[in-house]
């Protein structure tokens, strides 16, 4: 403090500090209030959230369960209709694969022969391999069954899709 000064100005120096002190503590008081009223706020909305978030895993849950159970049974229906079928021809047992996929799917010889290899590999006196399938589908695509997507390169294989070409 400076000792130059006089009671007086010391005595007003106080006060303002006393008056600046206390608008302090009330603007702190009312953040208080405002802060306690937030938190109660906001632990009512996370309560909300956490039990919305079980109920949603919960059945999401049951519901993979339930496709999950499902795609098993298809798989066994699939695997025993393709053990009842007489294998007649490579070409046929590729058709069969492509008429299985969706419309918007895209597949390249690869892809097919191991699908192949997957479901009928056990009735196959050899594994095909991707060769001999790319050749069964140009074949397709010239018929007009399945269309071409990308053409082959050296390094990358032609890509298809079932269904004619659209327009």
């Amino acid at each position: 403090m400076n000792p130059n000064l006089s009671v007086a100005q010391l005595m007003a120096n106080l006060e303002a500090q006393i008056a600046h002190f206390e608008s302090q503590e009330a603007l702190h008081a009312q953040q208080a209030a405002f802060h306690r009223e937030q938190q109660k706020l906001n632990a009512a909305e996370l309560g909300k959230a956490r039990e919305r978030y079980e109920a949603f895993k919960a059945a999401t849950a049951a519901t993979g369960d339930m496709a999950h159970r499902a795609a098993i049974a298809d798989a066994a229906r699939q695997a025993e209709e393709d053990a009842r079928l007489p294998i007649t021809t490579i070409s046929g047992l590729i058709a069969r694969v492509l008429d299985a996929k969706p419309a918007g799917e895209t597949f390249g010889p690869t892809a097919v022969a191991q699908e192949l290899n997957t479901r009928f590999g056990k009735r196959l006196r050899r594994s095909l391999d991707s060769r001999a399938v790319s050749v069964t589908l140009r074949r397709l695509e010239a018929e007009g069954r399945i269309h071409l997507v990308q053409e082959g390169r050296a390094f990358h294989e032609a890509r298809y899709a079932p269904g004619p070409k659209p327009a």
